[in-house]
């Protein structure tokens, strides 16, 4: 079976607040979409802790995201990493980008 990688609209950027999640729903999976100072990242919306499903909320600091079940946190940045556990694995990062004031994302599953 061949597989086509390919970007499909999201949000639109105008929509998303900075230093905020929002969730999203893209081919039947939900996503989160974090809005920062340095740009925007889209993200799985399980937490790898205890697959908890994140909702939209404000990010701690501006640039972490925190887990409403048991506080664990990532950076909301291109990588995803655990700042404060008890998560040990980052989050999946999604492929993104922003083009003409859209939000797209990679569908590679």
């Amino acid at each position: 079976m061949q597989q086509t990688d390919r970007f499909v609209s999201l949000v639109p950027v105008g929509d998303l607040k900075e230093g905020f999640l929002s969730s999203q729903v893209v081919e039947g999976r939900a996503v989160v979409v974090a809005r920062t100072a340095d740009g925007v990242y889209v993200y799985d919306a399980t937490c790898p802790h205890a697959d908890f499903q994140f909702t939209a909320a404000r990010l701690r600091g501006g640039c972490e995201i925190e887990c409403q079940m048991h506080g664990a946190r990532f950076k909301a940045d291109a990588t995803g990493e655990v700042t404060k556990g008890p998560a040990k694995e980052p989050l999946w990062v999604l492929e993104s980008r922003v083009v003409d004031g859209m939000v797209e994302v990679l569908l590679d599953w």
